[in-house]
């Protein structure tokens, strides 16, 4: 490690990122996709505009088939996560090992995170473009090469994992906030923005042109279509799905720590104002009104980035590292302010920690969940695996089908209770018409192929005895079709 690399902000993130990461290691859970990549070793990444993360993943796979290599992805996310606290320290000239460590914490630290970070196969990919995001957006270097470093870095970040592009414009917004905080020259500011915006057309550019040479299958083409009318209610709904994902009184720390750029971007912005409008000229005065109002609003845009133009976005955790983002620009914000408000950084370390323990709480518990989940439908799939063998000894069976779903076990009921978030990130794989159901059962033996049920079937069921009974479900067989009906019920979400 490079000398004047600042060591101990690196350590602390590596302690902070290290409590985020641990639960769900120990959990050890095939998440979604994990399950046909570990069992059929495909890549897939490509067709969804992220060829870049084919080509990472063949690169620490050795070459394919991909086999599951965990806990390698995960360890080389955490340290790239605890390496990007330290830079953060050294671009933003930030004091103290633990102020750049809470700083940069939300970034992956965030609850919608835990998703992006329970992929094994997906975790150093996403956490790679997020990395890359960060740096494009603080890349010192000038002259000629500024903008063209700062478009590959946004580029490659892209070509591994779109959303993690919102973290840029969340850093770049937070790097001015920061520059009017510390006096620095209007000039100096406008150059920066400047050459951030050059950068940003290029990456985007150069995307679309990979985007028309990558994007196939019907997921990727549904999400990729543009609708700019669908900018406002796309806005609306991805803070209604914040809002609705942090209710409890934990989550409300976590919005006011994300809330807490808005006021301060504007005070930052009219402080700014006043002091450099004396000596400023026509267009640098332009500039600074406009900045007064634009820079609190884009802070409310930034976390969703150019998700808000598409027809269809994806309202999911793991698309929402914006609102990390938009955490941390908060907590970059409130550091360089606290010096105007005759505080300590160490003052700024003392209100970090508040909204850590809650991202490491909440981690901990999700951790915890997916372990019990994990285990639960677990211990199901081996029993449904066993029944079909048992009936196919009596009876030729062409396909299987699920109706319903198998929910989650009382300790995790009682968990999403408390964090509502979980109901978000605790995906149920044994679910009717979902592809991963029959994956998560080949995992356990060879079953025929899902099939789906007409409603009626299903209805005439009620009246028809089981072939087999269960606590969790009945299972009936009809017209050669295996019929899994489970006896759990629970209300869906309200989140959507």
């Amino acid at each position: 490690m490079h000398r004047s690399f600042p060591r101990r902000p690196f350590s602390a993130a590596l302690v902070l990122f290290g409590l985020i990461v641990w639960p769900i290691l120990h959990a050890n859970r095939l998440y979604i996709d994990d399950m046909g990549r570990a069992s059929a070793g495909y890549l897939g990444w490509g067709s969804d505009g992220r060829p870049l993360a084919n080509v990472l993943m063949e690169v620490v796979n050795a070459g394919t088939p991909l086999t599951d290599i965990t806990p390698l992805p995960q360890l080389g996310a955490l340290l790239l996560l605890a390496w990007l606290a330290g830079l953060i320290a050294r671009r933003l000239e930030l004091p103290g090992s633990w102020l750049p460590a809470l700083c940069a914490l939300p970034l992956a630290g965030s609850p919608y995170y835990l998703e992006n970070l329970s992929y094994k196969f997906d975790v150093l990919t996403m956490t790679s473009a997020l990395v890359l995001a960060v740096v494009a957006a603080l890349d010192p270097v000038r002259g000629k090469w500024q903008v063209p470093r700062k478009m590959l870095f946004l580029l490659m970040a892209l070509c591994l994992y779109q959303p993690a592009a919102n973290a840029y414009l969340l850093l770049v917004i937070a790097q001015l906030v920061i520059g009017q905080l510390r006096d620095a020259d209007p000039a100096v500011l406008l150059r920066q923005l400047a050459s951030q915006i050059g950068a940003t057309l290029l990456a985007c550019l150069l995307y679309v042109f990979v985007l028309r040479h990558t994007v196939r299958g019907g997921y990727s083409n549904a999400h990729s279509g543009i609708d700019p009318k669908a900018f406002l209610s796309n806005l609306g709904h991805f803070w209604h799905y914040i809002r609705m994902t942090l209710t409890s009184m934990r989550g409300w720390i976590l919005l006011i720590l994300a809330g807490l750029a808005v006021p301060l971007s504007l005070l930052a912005a009219l402080r700014y104002a006043i002091r450099q409008w004396p000596r400023a000229g026509g267009g640098v005065r332009l500039a600074l009104c406009l900045a007064v109002p634009l820079l609190p609003l884009s802070l409310l845009v930034a976390p969703w980035g150019p998700m808000l133009a598409l027809a269809q976005p994806v309202f999911a955790p793991r698309a929402m590292i914006g609102f990390g983002a938009l955490m941390t620009a908060s907590a970059l914000i409130l550091a360089a302010a606290a010096p105007r408000l005759r505080a300590d950084h160490r003052h700024v370390v003392g209100l970090l920690v508040v909204p850590a323990a809650v991202m490491v709480l909440i981690a901990s518990v999700y951790g915890n969940s997916l372990a019990r989940q994990k285990t639960y439908e677990d211990n199901l799939s081996g029993n449904m695996v066993d029944d079909i063998a048992a009936l196919q000894a009596q009876t030729p069976l062409d396909g299987i089908a699920l109706v319903g779903r198998a929910g989650h076990p009382p300790v995790v009921r009682h968990n999403m209770r408390k964090h509502p978030i979980l109901a978000e990130l605790l995906p149920v794989h044994l679910t009717q018409g979902w592809g991963w159901a029959e994956e998560q059962l080949r995992l356990f033996g060879r079953v025929p192929h899902m099939r789906a049920v007409a409603p009626e079937t299903v209805a005439a069921l009620a009246d028809q005895k089981p072939d087999i009974v269960r606590a969790a479900y009945r299972v009936f067989v009809h017209d050669r079709t295996a019929i899994f009906v489970f006896t759990t019920t629970e209300v869906p979400s309200p989140v959507r």
